[in-house]
């Protein structure tokens, strides 16, 4: 990759700031073009389908029948082009299916099979085939292949599908425009007017999901479910509800299992999950010490103090509390809080009971919650310390081009401590390696989808920071960087990036293992989630997401450390730079 494409991708790798345009509602757009589906419109007001109940045998055909529609969806020509309405086929289908004892296979090889078998198969060109350790994941399609499950005409439909190779998709369902690397799922119907007792279209909404994490996920090999079995555990929960709220509800459940901080759902009226635990919030942070939920700050008074232990809130003990927070809310590991963190403490009324431990007392409190926006920020300003001799950078609270004055500034101290606590509100991973390391340095690589082979995704070449642009001078002092289980996607980014710098220790917890941009996701009923859409791994290829960054020194908060209001991760940078590590 030449320079010129190098600062290309790095206009493009800013990707995680996106997230605050995303919950606010913003979303990408695409040029409307009257294609074949498009026309369509026999299931606009429905799909004619209510039904509550399954059997088991029809669970298991439901799960083939949202296998072989993804695999056409994503590879057969007249689907891919626009000129068939996948989803209302869906809809054809599925009362077929429903009959008792009805042959699913022979079902399913004649609805492909009416689509047309005519130049399926193309040969892949060189701009879409790559050697064998270019590859991060392959298609799990090899239950294409087994006759016994699928009979031998279909198997042998399916297989022939997936040799189509098919490089233009811009009228696809996943699109890609001209030579862009990004997916899009932007020609996704939204179907604003979806009746929520209409079981075609809940089934829709599961199927859909399911097969673009099937195909179109970077981390599905690591996100430690089988993707199978979770489809036959959604199928009845899908089919059950007959109202918004129980399907809002189980698609929120279904985002968890992908295991992805990036993940959210947000509702036909903007309404997120955040909003079915509750209107009120009490004001305060917490972390965890020592499997233990312990207050850090308390940012308006409401009856809880800092050092609280917490037990119970209302009539939940904690412990209930984070299985039923974690229940709906998609964790990249059950040790970080992302949203989840402003979401514990949700409440149905102003006042609640909690239960605490308060210096070895147990004690009940009447906790007031707020309707505010809480900022849960680490607070302290960008500053010098230490009579100069250091100075402590809070990434959370730059402003734009304020790295240039700092460093100009600040050049010859000690040491910096970069804090990534915070989610950085600038740009620091070019911005500030260019000050401290000399050349340029790998520290990450990013595997991208191959458009011609759903479910393939392949590694470019490794991302570069560093080298000063004016001289070959760097900062000559040490660097601390601090991370804990809020440092995520962009600040972990930035951390992989710094701590290429010679003099540099990480210090802190895991981070969050929540790397790389942000694909929208529309599903019907004009419900909005996401998912982490590039993968992002070490120059080594060896992976981020689920696994966090490692400090090179382990840092755990202390309750005595809290209690006196001390920040014990600045206090441990200062002496590591006194002390020269």
């Amino acid at each position: 990759m030449g320079k010129g494409k190098r600062k290309n991708w790095r206009s493009l790798v800013f990707f995680s700031v996106l997230l605050i345009f995303i919950i606010a509602g913003c979303s990408t757009s695409q040029e409307t073009h009257q294609l074949g589906r498009e026309k369509e419109q026999e299931f606009d007001q429905g799909s004619g389908m209510k039904f509550s109940s399954l059997s088991e045998q029809k669970i298991v055909d439901f799960a083939k029948l949202s296998k072989v529609w993804g695999v056409v969806k994503y590879y057969h020509p007249k689907v891919v082009s626009g000129d068939v309405n996948w989803d209302y086929e869906l809809f054809r289908v599925v009362p077929s299916i429903l009959e008792e004892n009805s042959d699913v296979n022979s079902i399913l090889y004649e609805w492909v099979h009416s689509l047309g078998s005519e130049s399926i198969s193309g040969e892949l060109d060189d701009q879409h085939q790559f050697s064998e350790d270019s590859i991060q994941l392959s298609p799990s399609t090899d239950w294409s292949k087994d006759e016994e499950y699928l009979g031998t005409d279909l198997s042998l439909e399916l297989s022939k599908l997936l040799d189509s190779n098919i490089s233009e998709r811009e009228y696809a369902y996943v699109s890609f425009k001209e030579n862009s690397i990004f997916p899009s799922m932007g020609n996704e119907n939204p179907y604003s007017n979806m009746n929520f007792d209409d079981t075609g279209y809940r089934l829709l909404g599961l199927f859909r999901y399911w097969n673009i994490i099937e195909y179109y996920y970077p981390y599905k090999d690591v996100i430690g479910e089988d993707w199978d079995r979770v489809l036959l555990e959604f199928i009845p929960k899908m089919v059950n509800g007959s109202d918004y709220d129980s399907y809002f509800m189980t698609l929120a459940e279904l985002t968890t299992r992908i295991h992805d901080s990036h993940a959210y759902l947000v509702g036909k009226d903007r309404e997120t999950i955040t909003d079915y635990f509750g209107t009120y919030r009490l004001p305060v942070n917490f972390i965890e010490i020592n499997n233990q939920i312990v207050i850090n700050k308390v940012i308006n008074k409401c009856g809880l103090e800092v050092g609280d232990i917490v037990l119970k809130v209302g009539d939940k003990n904690i412990d209930d509390l984070l299985e039923d927070r974690r229940k709906y809310i998609s964790q990249s590991r059950e040790d970080t809080a992302s949203l989840f963190f402003i979401d514990l403490f949700r409440t149905e009324q102003k006042n609640t009971d909690v239960t605490v431990i308060r210096q070895g007392n147990k004690i009940n409190i009447s906790a007031v919650g707020n309707q505010q926006d809480i900022n849960f920020l680490v607070d302290t300003k960008s500053q010098a310390m230490e009579s100069g001799e250091i100075y402590y950078i809070n990434a959370g609270l730059l402003k734009d081009g304020e790295i240039d004055k700092i460093m100009k500034k600040w050049w010859n101290t000690k040491g910096l401590i970069v804090d990534l606590r915070n989610y950085p509100s600038s740009i620091l991973t070019y911005e500030l390696a260019k000050y401290l390391i000399a050349s340029e340095k790998e520290f990450a690589t990013v595997s991208v989808p191959n458009r011609a082979i759903p479910g393939e995704f392949y590694f470019l070449e490794p991302i570069v920071s560093g080298k000063p642009q004016e001289t070959n001078a760097v900062y000559k002092g040490k660097v601390v960087i601090l991370i804990n289980e809020h440092t995520a996607s962009q600040g972990e980014f930035t951390t992989m990036s710094l701590r290429n710098t010679e003099n540099s220790i990480v210090l802190g917890r895991p981070s969050a293992g929540t790397d790389g941009d942000i694909r929208i996701i529309m599903l019907p009923g004009k419900i909005k989630t996401a998912i982490s859409g590039l993968g992002i791994f070490n120059p080594d290829k060896n992976p981020t997401q689920r696994i966090g960054l490692q400090p090179d020194i382990r840092l755990d908060p202390t309750i005595e450390g809290i209690m006196e209001g001390r920040d014990e991760y600045i206090e441990r940078a200062v002496e590591l730079i006194k002390g020269g590590y």
